[in-house]
Protein backbone atom coordinates (compact mmCIF):
# COMPACT_ATOMS: atom_id res chain seq x y z
CA UNK A 1 0.00 0.00 0.00
CA UNK A 2 1.22 3.51 -1.07
CA UNK A 3 1.38 5.51 1.73
CA UNK A 4 2.27 9.51 1.25
CA UNK A 5 4.00 11.66 3.77
CA UNK A 6 1.16 14.55 4.50
CA UNK A 7 2.14 18.55 4.85
CA UNK A 8 0.80 21.64 6.70
CA UNK A 9 -0.79 23.25 3.84
CA UNK A 10 0.61 27.60 4.41
CA UNK A 11 -1.76 30.18 5.49
CA UNK A 12 -1.59 33.79 5.36
CA UNK A 13 -1.41 34.72 9.06
CA UNK A 14 1.31 32.09 10.06
CA UNK A 15 3.28 32.21 6.55
CA UNK A 16 2.72 34.59 4.30
CA UNK A 17 3.39 37.33 7.24
CA UNK A 18 5.93 35.96 8.14
CA UNK A 19 8.13 35.98 4.82
CA UNK A 20 6.89 40.03 4.55
CA UNK A 21 7.85 40.57 7.50
CA UNK A 22 11.41 38.58 7.06
CA UNK A 23 11.45 40.74 4.04
CA UNK A 24 11.30 44.28 5.42
CA UNK A 25 7.45 44.89 5.07
CA UNK A 26 4.12 44.91 6.91
CA UNK A 27 0.47 44.73 6.56
CA UNK A 28 -1.14 47.23 4.48
CA UNK A 29 -4.17 48.05 6.45
CA UNK A 30 -4.13 46.39 10.27
CA UNK A 31 -7.86 47.55 10.16
CA UNK A 32 -8.75 45.92 6.90
CA UNK A 33 -11.19 44.01 8.62
CA UNK A 34 -13.22 47.19 9.78
CA UNK A 35 -12.79 49.11 6.51
CA UNK A 36 -15.54 49.42 3.82
CA UNK A 37 -13.53 49.30 0.73
CA UNK A 38 -11.09 46.00 -0.04
CA UNK A 39 -7.32 46.70 -0.06
CA UNK A 40 -4.37 45.13 -0.99
CA UNK A 41 -2.58 43.04 1.54
CA UNK A 42 1.06 44.16 2.11
CA UNK A 43 3.20 47.09 1.68
CA UNK A 44 7.04 46.18 0.69
CA UNK A 45 9.01 49.39 0.31
CA UNK A 46 7.75 51.24 -2.43
CA UNK A 47 5.77 48.06 -3.56
CA UNK A 48 2.10 47.18 -2.26
CA UNK A 49 1.52 43.37 -2.73
CA UNK A 50 -1.92 41.25 -3.32
CA UNK A 51 -1.86 37.88 -1.76
CA UNK A 52 -3.78 34.81 -3.73
CA UNK A 53 -3.46 31.49 -2.13
CA UNK A 54 -5.01 28.94 -4.95
CA UNK A 55 -6.22 26.45 -2.45
CA UNK A 56 -8.59 24.44 -4.43
CA UNK A 57 -7.90 21.60 -7.06
CA UNK A 58 -9.43 22.89 -10.61
CA UNK A 59 -10.01 19.40 -12.06
CA UNK A 60 -11.78 18.25 -8.72
CA UNK A 61 -14.86 20.79 -9.22
CA UNK A 62 -17.62 19.20 -11.78
CA UNK A 63 -17.70 22.04 -14.03
CA UNK A 64 -14.46 21.32 -14.91
CA UNK A 65 -14.03 18.05 -14.79
CA UNK A 66 -17.24 17.71 -17.67
CA UNK A 67 -15.38 20.29 -19.95
CA UNK A 68 -12.33 18.55 -19.55
CA UNK A 69 -13.77 15.43 -20.33
CA UNK A 70 -15.38 16.36 -22.85
CA UNK A 71 -12.04 17.49 -24.65
CA UNK A 72 -9.67 14.75 -24.00
CA UNK A 73 -12.80 12.13 -24.37
CA UNK A 74 -13.19 13.40 -27.87
CA UNK A 75 -9.17 12.66 -28.79
CA UNK A 76 -8.43 9.06 -27.15
CA UNK A 77 -12.34 7.75 -27.93
CA UNK A 78 -11.64 3.99 -27.58
CA UNK A 79 -9.71 4.21 -24.14
CA UNK A 80 -11.13 3.04 -20.85
CA UNK A 81 -8.63 4.99 -19.26
CA UNK A 82 -7.68 8.92 -20.88
CA UNK A 83 -4.77 10.84 -19.97
CA UNK A 84 -5.06 14.37 -19.29
CA UNK A 85 -1.47 14.97 -21.49
CA UNK A 86 -1.85 18.81 -22.75
CA UNK A 87 1.64 18.30 -24.43
CA UNK A 88 0.40 15.90 -27.08
CA UNK A 89 -2.67 18.13 -28.42
CA UNK A 90 -3.14 19.93 -31.43
CA UNK A 91 -2.74 23.99 -30.78
CA UNK A 92 -6.69 24.13 -30.84
CA UNK A 93 -7.33 22.13 -28.37
CA UNK A 94 -4.50 23.35 -26.59
CA UNK A 95 -6.10 26.53 -26.57
CA UNK A 96 -9.17 25.22 -25.13
CA UNK A 97 -7.28 23.08 -22.22
CA UNK A 98 -5.75 26.47 -20.92
CA UNK A 99 -9.00 28.32 -21.19
CA UNK A 100 -10.56 25.70 -18.95
CA UNK A 101 -7.46 25.40 -16.16
CA UNK A 102 -7.18 29.45 -16.23
CA UNK A 103 -11.14 29.91 -14.86
CA UNK A 104 -9.50 30.60 -11.17
CA UNK A 105 -6.86 32.29 -11.88
CA UNK A 106 -8.96 34.97 -13.85
CA UNK A 107 -10.90 35.12 -10.81
CA UNK A 108 -7.43 36.18 -9.08
CA UNK A 109 -6.90 38.64 -11.71
CA UNK A 110 -9.74 40.20 -11.42
CA UNK A 111 -10.34 40.28 -7.59
CA UNK A 112 -6.22 41.41 -7.07
CA UNK A 113 -6.72 44.58 -9.89
CA UNK A 114 -9.93 46.20 -7.91
CA UNK A 115 -7.30 45.89 -4.26
CA UNK A 116 -4.30 47.18 -5.76
CA UNK A 117 -6.03 50.25 -8.00
CA UNK A 118 -7.45 50.89 -4.49
CA UNK A 119 -4.44 50.73 -1.98
CA UNK A 120 -2.56 52.47 -4.87
CA UNK A 121 -5.43 55.41 -4.56
CA UNK A 122 -4.87 55.55 -0.60
CA UNK A 123 -1.04 54.85 -0.94
CA UNK A 124 0.27 56.89 -3.96
CA UNK A 125 0.26 56.89 -7.62
CA UNK A 126 3.75 55.90 -7.11
CA UNK A 127 3.10 52.40 -5.43
CA UNK A 128 4.42 49.91 -7.63
CA UNK A 129 1.34 46.86 -7.67
CA UNK A 130 2.28 43.36 -7.49
CA UNK A 131 0.22 40.15 -7.70
CA UNK A 132 1.23 37.42 -5.51
CA UNK A 133 0.24 34.00 -6.43
CA UNK A 134 0.64 31.13 -3.74
CA UNK A 135 -0.16 27.07 -5.14
CA UNK A 136 -1.28 25.60 -2.46
CA UNK A 137 -3.49 23.27 -3.76
CA UNK A 138 -3.55 23.33 -7.66
CA UNK A 139 -1.58 20.44 -8.52
CA UNK A 140 -2.96 19.74 -11.83
CA UNK A 141 -0.35 22.38 -12.79
CA UNK A 142 3.18 22.88 -12.64
CA UNK A 143 5.07 25.79 -11.29
CA UNK A 144 5.93 26.82 -14.80
CA UNK A 145 2.48 26.37 -16.63
CA UNK A 146 0.67 28.25 -13.41
CA UNK A 147 3.13 31.29 -14.36
CA UNK A 148 2.51 31.20 -17.58
CA UNK A 149 -1.04 31.55 -16.84
CA UNK A 150 -1.05 34.53 -14.24
CA UNK A 151 1.17 36.06 -16.62
CA UNK A 152 -1.01 35.59 -19.35
CA UNK A 153 -4.15 36.64 -17.48
CA UNK A 154 -2.43 39.66 -15.68
CA UNK A 155 -1.29 41.34 -19.39
CA UNK A 156 -4.33 40.91 -21.07
CA UNK A 157 -7.19 41.58 -17.94
CA UNK A 158 -5.77 44.65 -16.55
CA UNK A 159 -3.37 47.59 -16.16
CA UNK A 160 -3.26 47.69 -12.92
CA UNK A 161 -0.46 45.08 -11.79
CA UNK A 162 2.68 45.91 -12.31
CA UNK A 163 4.45 42.68 -11.77
CA UNK A 164 3.86 39.19 -11.05
CA UNK A 165 5.04 36.96 -8.34
CA UNK A 166 4.26 33.38 -8.29
CA UNK A 167 5.60 30.80 -5.67
CA UNK A 168 4.33 27.65 -4.18
CA UNK A 169 5.26 24.28 -1.84
CA UNK A 170 5.48 21.28 -3.88
CA UNK A 171 5.74 18.07 -2.00
CA UNK A 172 6.55 14.52 -3.56
CA UNK A 173 7.05 11.52 -1.58
CA UNK A 174 6.71 7.38 -2.13
CA UNK A 175 6.56 6.53 1.08
CA UNK A 176 9.92 6.56 2.13
CA UNK A 177 11.81 9.27 -0.05
CA UNK A 178 10.19 12.55 0.37
CA UNK A 179 11.26 15.79 -0.72
CA UNK A 180 9.76 19.32 -1.60
CA UNK A 181 10.16 22.43 -4.14
CA UNK A 182 9.69 25.49 -3.07
CA UNK A 183 9.84 27.81 -6.27
CA UNK A 184 9.56 31.19 -6.53
CA UNK A 185 9.69 33.65 -9.50
CA UNK A 186 8.86 37.15 -10.66
CA UNK A 187 7.98 38.58 -13.66
CA UNK A 188 7.63 41.67 -14.42
CA UNK A 189 4.31 43.11 -16.68
CA UNK A 190 5.43 46.70 -16.70
CA UNK A 191 9.01 47.09 -17.39
CA UNK A 192 9.18 50.56 -16.39
CA UNK A 193 7.66 50.02 -12.79
CA UNK A 194 10.02 47.22 -11.73
CA UNK A 195 9.50 45.39 -8.43
CA UNK A 196 12.73 46.10 -6.98
CA UNK A 197 11.92 44.27 -3.32
CA UNK A 198 11.62 40.95 -5.33
CA UNK A 199 14.86 39.67 -3.80
CA UNK A 200 14.56 40.77 -0.78
CA UNK A 201 10.91 38.59 -0.70
CA UNK A 202 12.98 35.52 -2.52
CA UNK A 203 15.38 35.62 0.72
CA UNK A 204 12.33 35.38 3.12
CA UNK A 205 10.88 32.56 1.02
CA UNK A 206 13.77 30.36 1.46
CA UNK A 207 13.59 30.99 5.02
CA UNK A 208 9.47 30.50 5.28
CA UNK A 209 11.16 26.75 3.53
CA UNK A 210 13.66 26.04 5.71
CA UNK A 211 11.13 27.05 8.63
CA UNK A 212 8.34 24.75 7.20
CA UNK A 213 10.19 21.49 6.08
CA UNK A 214 12.45 21.81 9.68
CA UNK A 215 8.63 21.42 11.24
CA UNK A 216 8.09 18.68 8.52
CA UNK A 217 10.95 16.67 9.33
CA UNK A 218 10.67 17.32 13.04
CA UNK A 219 7.22 15.52 12.90
CA UNK A 220 5.21 18.53 13.75
CA UNK A 221 2.60 18.87 10.86
CA UNK A 222 1.19 15.45 12.07
CA UNK A 223 -0.10 12.43 10.21
CA UNK A 224 -3.27 14.08 9.69
CA UNK A 225 -2.43 17.37 7.81
CA UNK A 226 -4.03 18.38 5.06
CA UNK A 227 -1.91 18.31 1.98
CA UNK A 228 -0.65 14.89 1.00
CA UNK A 229 2.51 14.48 -1.17
CA UNK A 230 1.34 14.75 -5.19
CA UNK A 231 -0.66 12.06 -6.86
CA UNK A 232 -2.89 11.93 -9.39
CA UNK A 233 -5.77 13.79 -10.06
CA UNK A 234 -8.51 11.29 -10.91
CA UNK A 235 -11.90 11.48 -11.89
CA UNK A 236 -14.88 9.50 -13.83
CA UNK A 237 -17.07 11.22 -16.48
CA UNK A 238 -19.66 10.04 -18.80
CA UNK A 239 -18.60 6.52 -17.48
CA UNK A 240 -14.79 6.96 -18.16
CA UNK A 241 -11.89 7.27 -15.81
CA UNK A 242 -9.80 10.63 -16.64
CA UNK A 243 -5.85 10.79 -15.04
CA UNK A 244 -3.75 13.40 -14.51
CA UNK A 245 -0.81 11.76 -13.92
CA UNK A 246 1.03 13.08 -10.71
CA UNK A 247 5.06 14.47 -11.37
CA UNK A 248 7.61 11.63 -11.34
CA UNK A 249 9.17 11.44 -8.67
CA UNK A 250 12.77 11.38 -10.55
CA UNK A 251 15.59 9.40 -10.26
CA UNK A 252 15.27 6.01 -9.10
CA UNK A 253 14.35 4.99 -6.09
CA UNK A 254 17.43 3.58 -3.63
CA UNK A 255 15.34 2.07 -1.60
CA UNK A 256 12.33 0.34 -3.70
CA UNK A 257 14.93 -1.75 -6.11
CA UNK A 258 11.58 -3.05 -8.22
CA UNK A 259 10.23 0.49 -8.27
CA UNK A 260 8.12 2.52 -6.54
CA UNK A 261 5.48 1.19 -4.59
CA UNK A 262 1.88 1.57 -6.55
CA UNK A 263 -1.98 1.52 -5.39
CA UNK A 264 -3.65 -1.53 -6.27
CA UNK A 265 -7.45 -0.76 -5.52
CA UNK A 266 -8.31 -4.34 -7.18
CA UNK A 267 -6.59 -6.39 -5.02
CA UNK A 268 -7.90 -9.41 -6.06
CA UNK A 269 -7.20 -8.98 -10.23
CA UNK A 270 -4.85 -11.93 -10.50
CA UNK A 271 -7.36 -14.63 -9.68
CA UNK A 272 -9.69 -12.65 -11.66
CA UNK A 273 -11.97 -14.42 -13.77
CA UNK A 274 -10.57 -14.05 -17.73
CA UNK A 275 -11.54 -17.50 -19.40
CA UNK A 276 -14.29 -20.11 -19.30
CA UNK A 277 -13.24 -24.03 -20.07
CA UNK A 278 -14.49 -26.59 -22.16
CA UNK A 279 -13.24 -30.06 -21.65
CA UNK A 280 -11.82 -31.54 -25.34
CA UNK A 281 -11.51 -35.05 -25.62
CA UNK A 282 -9.47 -37.36 -28.44
CA UNK A 283 -11.52 -40.51 -29.74
CA UNK A 284 -9.76 -42.78 -27.01
CA UNK A 285 -10.32 -40.57 -23.91
CA UNK A 286 -13.94 -40.05 -25.47
CA UNK A 287 -14.61 -44.02 -24.97
CA UNK A 288 -13.16 -43.96 -21.70
CA UNK A 289 -15.37 -41.16 -20.66
CA UNK A 290 -18.59 -42.28 -22.42
CA UNK A 291 -18.27 -45.64 -20.68
CA UNK A 292 -18.41 -43.83 -17.54
CA UNK A 293 -21.36 -41.36 -18.33
CA UNK A 294 -23.51 -43.33 -20.57
CA UNK A 295 -26.56 -41.42 -19.99
CA UNK A 296 -25.15 -37.67 -20.49
CA UNK A 297 -26.90 -37.11 -23.97
CA UNK A 298 -23.91 -34.51 -24.95
CA UNK A 299 -21.84 -37.63 -25.10
CA UNK A 300 -24.05 -39.57 -27.04
CA UNK A 301 -21.03 -39.80 -29.58
CA UNK A 302 -17.66 -38.03 -30.19
CA UNK A 303 -19.20 -35.97 -33.01
CA UNK A 304 -21.59 -34.52 -30.69
CA UNK A 305 -19.24 -33.96 -27.71
CA UNK A 306 -17.42 -31.58 -30.68
CA UNK A 307 -20.04 -29.64 -31.57
CA UNK A 308 -21.07 -28.70 -28.25
CA UNK A 309 -17.32 -27.57 -27.90
CA UNK A 310 -17.17 -26.01 -30.84
CA UNK A 311 -20.71 -24.09 -29.69
CA UNK A 312 -18.88 -23.55 -26.56
CA UNK A 313 -15.68 -21.51 -28.62
CA UNK A 314 -18.41 -19.61 -30.29
CA UNK A 315 -19.31 -17.70 -27.66
CA UNK A 316 -15.59 -16.76 -26.91
CA UNK A 317 -14.74 -13.01 -27.01
CA UNK A 318 -11.08 -11.36 -26.76
CA UNK A 319 -12.00 -10.37 -22.89
CA UNK A 320 -13.08 -13.77 -22.10
CA UNK A 321 -12.34 -16.35 -24.22
CA UNK A 322 -13.52 -20.00 -24.71
CA UNK A 323 -10.48 -22.48 -23.53
CA UNK A 324 -10.91 -25.65 -24.66
CA UNK A 325 -8.68 -28.33 -22.61
CA UNK A 326 -7.78 -31.66 -23.39
CA UNK A 327 -8.99 -34.57 -20.43
CA UNK A 328 -8.58 -37.79 -20.17
CA UNK A 329 -10.05 -40.67 -17.79
CA UNK A 330 -7.43 -40.67 -15.70
CA UNK A 331 -7.26 -36.83 -14.96
CA UNK A 332 -10.94 -36.78 -14.29
CA UNK A 333 -10.81 -39.67 -12.15
CA UNK A 334 -8.03 -38.21 -9.54
CA UNK A 335 -9.90 -35.09 -9.58
CA UNK A 336 -13.42 -37.19 -8.52
CA UNK A 337 -10.88 -38.50 -6.00
CA UNK A 338 -9.75 -35.16 -4.64
CA UNK A 339 -13.71 -33.89 -4.76
CA UNK A 340 -15.57 -36.96 -4.07
CA UNK A 341 -19.10 -34.27 -3.65
CA UNK A 342 -19.05 -33.48 -7.60
CA UNK A 343 -20.09 -36.19 -10.35
CA UNK A 344 -21.25 -36.42 -14.00
CA UNK A 345 -20.44 -33.72 -16.07
CA UNK A 346 -20.09 -30.83 -14.23
CA UNK A 347 -17.09 -33.00 -12.59
CA UNK A 348 -15.58 -33.42 -15.53
CA UNK A 349 -15.60 -29.56 -16.26
CA UNK A 350 -13.86 -28.97 -12.82
CA UNK A 351 -11.51 -30.90 -13.89
CA UNK A 352 -10.77 -29.31 -16.86
CA UNK A 353 -10.92 -26.11 -14.72
CA UNK A 354 -8.07 -27.30 -12.96
CA UNK A 355 -6.02 -28.27 -15.61
CA UNK A 356 -6.51 -24.64 -16.86
CA UNK A 357 -5.34 -23.36 -14.14
CA UNK A 358 -2.68 -25.27 -13.86
CA UNK A 359 -1.33 -24.56 -17.29
CA UNK A 360 -2.15 -20.74 -17.41
CA UNK A 361 0.00 -20.25 -13.92
CA UNK A 362 3.26 -21.77 -15.87
CA UNK A 363 2.69 -19.53 -18.63
CA UNK A 364 2.33 -16.22 -16.64
CA UNK A 365 5.77 -17.35 -14.15
CA UNK A 366 7.53 -18.44 -17.34
CA UNK A 367 6.46 -14.99 -18.76
CA UNK A 368 9.18 -12.58 -19.72
CA UNK A 369 9.95 -9.67 -20.51
CA UNK A 370 10.52 -7.86 -24.08
CA UNK A 371 14.10 -5.84 -23.63
CA UNK A 372 16.90 -5.68 -26.44
CA UNK A 373 19.08 -8.86 -26.58
CA UNK A 374 16.40 -11.37 -25.72
CA UNK A 375 16.49 -14.48 -27.67
CA UNK A 376 12.82 -13.91 -29.30
CA UNK A 377 10.86 -17.24 -30.40
CA UNK A 378 9.08 -17.36 -34.12
CA UNK A 379 5.91 -17.23 -32.53
CA UNK A 380 4.20 -15.65 -29.39
CA UNK A 381 1.68 -13.38 -27.38
CA UNK A 382 2.53 -10.50 -26.83
CA UNK A 383 1.40 -7.59 -24.10
CA UNK A 384 2.32 -4.17 -23.72
CA UNK A 385 0.84 -2.69 -20.43
CA UNK A 386 0.38 1.47 -20.31
CA UNK A 387 1.79 1.97 -16.40
CA UNK A 388 -0.42 5.34 -15.99
CA UNK A 389 0.23 6.98 -12.42
CA UNK A 390 0.61 5.64 -9.39
CA UNK A 391 -2.81 3.34 -9.37
CA UNK A 392 -2.28 -0.05 -11.04
CA UNK A 393 -6.23 -0.09 -11.50
CA UNK A 394 -5.80 2.80 -14.44
CA UNK A 395 -3.41 0.82 -16.44
CA UNK A 396 -4.47 -0.19 -19.99
CA UNK A 397 -2.81 -2.73 -21.98
CA UNK A 398 -2.75 -4.86 -24.79
CA UNK A 399 -2.18 -8.65 -26.25
CA UNK A 400 -1.72 -9.89 -29.97
CA UNK A 401 0.25 -12.66 -31.60
CA UNK A 402 3.39 -12.07 -32.60
CA UNK A 403 4.46 -14.03 -35.96
CA UNK A 404 7.87 -13.11 -37.11
CA UNK A 405 7.78 -9.92 -36.31
CA UNK A 406 4.53 -8.40 -37.01
CA UNK A 407 1.63 -8.68 -34.23
CA UNK A 408 -1.97 -9.19 -34.77
CA UNK A 409 -3.65 -7.56 -31.74
CA UNK A 410 -6.43 -9.89 -30.38
CA UNK A 411 -6.70 -7.24 -27.19
CA UNK A 412 -6.71 -3.45 -27.43
CA UNK A 413 -6.84 -0.68 -24.94
CA UNK A 414 -8.15 -3.14 -21.89
CA UNK A 415 -8.17 -1.95 -18.28
CA UNK A 416 -5.90 -4.59 -17.01
CA UNK A 417 -2.46 -3.94 -15.40
CA UNK A 418 0.65 -6.02 -15.36
CA UNK A 419 -0.98 -9.51 -13.89
CA UNK A 420 -4.00 -9.40 -15.19
CA UNK A 421 -2.71 -8.57 -18.64
CA UNK A 422 -0.87 -11.87 -18.11
CA UNK A 423 -3.44 -13.76 -16.62
CA UNK A 424 -5.73 -13.08 -20.31
CA UNK A 425 -2.62 -13.45 -22.15
CA UNK A 426 -2.27 -16.88 -20.87
CA UNK A 427 -5.89 -17.72 -21.74
CA UNK A 428 -5.58 -17.23 -25.32
CA UNK A 429 -1.77 -18.52 -25.33
CA UNK A 430 -3.23 -22.04 -24.30
CA UNK A 431 -6.64 -21.61 -26.53
CA UNK A 432 -4.15 -20.72 -29.60
CA UNK A 433 -1.61 -23.48 -28.60
CA UNK A 434 1.58 -20.58 -28.41
CA UNK A 435 3.79 -22.03 -25.98
CA UNK A 436 6.00 -18.32 -24.75
CA UNK A 437 4.99 -14.66 -23.48
CA UNK A 438 6.54 -11.61 -23.55
CA UNK A 439 5.53 -8.09 -21.86
CA UNK A 440 7.00 -4.76 -21.85
CA UNK A 441 6.17 -1.81 -20.03
CA UNK A 442 4.83 1.73 -21.94
CA UNK A 443 6.47 4.28 -19.22
CA UNK A 444 5.17 7.60 -20.99
CA UNK A 445 2.85 8.18 -18.11
CA UNK A 446 4.20 5.79 -15.38
CA UNK A 447 5.23 7.06 -11.97
CA UNK A 448 8.35 4.82 -10.78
Amino acid sequence: MLELPRIRPLSEDRDIDFVIAQAGGRRAHEDSDRKDTRNSDYVLGQSVIELKLLDDERLEKPEAQAKIGSLFGALQPDRPVVVIDPTVIEQNDRYAYATIMQGPIRGVVRSARAQLKQSRREIGDDAITVLFVVNNGFTALTHEELLDYVVIRARNDTDEIDAVVVAGCYLHGDGFDSYALWPIDYVSIHEERPFTEFEALKSAWNELANRHMTEFIMGEHGLTAAKEAQTDIVFEWEGRVFVKPATPIGSESKFFRAGRPRLNHVPFERVRHVAFTVPRLSQVEYRRVRAALKDEPLLESLDTWNDHVEEALSHGTPMRPVVAIDVSRGTWEAWKRRNPGSSGLDSLRAAANVRYGVEASKLVHAAKELHPGIVVPRRYIAVVIELIGQDENNDVSRIGVCTSGDVEWIVLNARLSHFGALALAAAHAIHLGVANILWAHDLRYAWV
